[in-house]
């Protein structure tokens, strides 16, 4: 069982400390939120990379690699992602707890300075990120959107997305366009970096059973000398639709994809823990309606699973299909929210259904990413649920809460790529 200790050290900075023994390692992290803006999207994205490759203190790979070899060879890693209607920067380090050091050395010191050189003292040249440096986390960047489009049930995600949320922040890819990435130059980066550090909102986090004293110092002092001036952070969410979107596209592919879109009405955090399991009910277990009857029963995808997404509100069915099959398996879809709605579901569905997410909340605490990615994901909420307390409010959701909840999905946007 974990302990969770929360302290603000700037103007929107917070560092949590969690307590856990368990885990032989220990990790720190920095996750920097900023706005998801089309024009600054790709720019914040290439960031964490940029970050990760090198600091003043260790400007080449080989010098940094030493220093990791040194701290019992100690990983970094640097990611973005969206959540919500923000652009999540995330930098970490991580390795042997101190309990594990051969001569008793406070390993998690040198860890959070060597953070901190990355977070705040990066390889600059000219005023700017470094022109080879930076030029090969482009190529990289531009890698990883060129794989997006190559793997096509991501492809097909990020397009329902984009149609979607047309008007939305939501609908801004996490990378940003390949033209935007293509067109970034050093210095758009290194304004880049001094705008995250001076508005960002920053959730700093300790895990492991190491003493926190020395990494909250160290991130109070760097943050003491940065003029903090932090924008604000939010997700619009929208629960009316006025006109289904249909889209159909086609592409040489072998299995046709078709994604459906959703609104919800879920608002407070009651409402989104009825909605997580009417949403797993439908589409998201091996037992689910969709899964049972659309695939199994009436044979009409390859697959066909459903995705509840909170902090925006939204509900997405994927399924993977052959052309013929396209319409009979969206009405199928459709008939089966409908019987949901209409609270045609029994004990055993809701029951299993339970037991599934309380199985997935707590295998999510048995590592120490999964512990950071179950915080991380509530630091947008004013409280904060451990897994045992989510699944205790998961287990006192009732049928009729899971029926109300069902009744507000509302169908917004089908998108089909379809094989020519």
């Amino acid at each position: 069982m974990n302990k969770i200790v929360q302290q603000n050290i700037a103007p929107a900075v917070t560092f949590s400390n969690i307590q856990d023994d368990r885990f032989k390692t220990v990790k720190i992290s920095a996750t920097m939120f900023l706005p998801l803006i089309k024009e600054t999207v790709a720019a914040n994205a290439i960031l964490p990379m940029l970050l990760t490759r090198s600091c003043k203190e260790y400007p080449d790979a080989t010098s940094l690699n030493r220093k990791l070899n040194n701290l019992y060879g100690a990983d970094i890693s640097g990611y973005s992602r969206k959540m919500g209607e923000s652009i999540a920067l995330t930098v970490s380090i991580s390795a042997i707890d101190d309990r594990y050091t051969m001569n008793n050395e406070k390993l998690s010191g040198e860890l959070v300075h060597l953070l901190c050189s990355m977070l705040f003292n990066p390889k600059v040249e000219n005023g700017r990120f470094c022109d080879s440096d930076f030029a090969q986390e482009k190529r990289q960047l531009i890698d990883a959107i060129d794989a997006e489009f190559n793997e096509k049930r991501v492809y097909a995600a990020n397009r329902c997305g984009e149609i979607m949320f047309e008007n939305e922040a939501f609908g801004i890819r996490r990378y940003g366009s390949k033209e935007a990435v293509e067109s970034l130059t050093a210095s758009e980066a290194f304004t880049a970096w001094e705008n995250m550090l001076s508005t960002a909102r920053v959730e700093l986090m300790m895990i492991g059973s190491c003493d926190s004293t020395e990494a909250l110092q160290a991130f109070t002092r760097a943050f003491s000398n940065i003029n903090r001036i932090p924008v604000s952070i939010s997700t619009v969410t929208k629960k009316n639709v006025d006109k289904v979107k249909t889209v159909t596209e086609e592409m040489d592919v072998a299995q046709c994809k078709l994604f459906m879109g959703f609104r919800t009405g879920a608002a407070e955090p009651d409402d989104t823990m009825a909605m997580r399991l009417a949403v797993a009910i439908l589409g998201g277990t091996p037992n689910s309606k969709l899964f049972l009857n659309v695939r199994e029963k009436y044979s009409l995808c390859y697959y066909c699973g459903s995705r509840y997404d909170r902090i925006k509100g939204i509900v997405t069915v994927d399924s993977g299909v052959e052309k013929e099959n396209i319409d009979k398996a969206k009405q199928e879809i459709l008939n089966q929210l409908q019987l949901l709605k209409n609270g045609e579901l029994t004990d055993f569905e809701i029951q299993s259904t339970k037991m599934s997410i309380a199985n997935s909340f707590n295998s999510m605490s048995d590592t120490i990413s999964g512990t950071e990615g179950w915080y991380l994901s509530q630091m947008m909420d004013s409280t904060l649920q451990s897994p045992a307390q989510a699944t205790e409010a998961m287990n006192a959701v009732t049928k009729d809460e899971i029926i109300k909840a069902a009744q507000t999905i509302v169908l917004d946007t089908v998108y089909v790529l379809a094989s020519k």
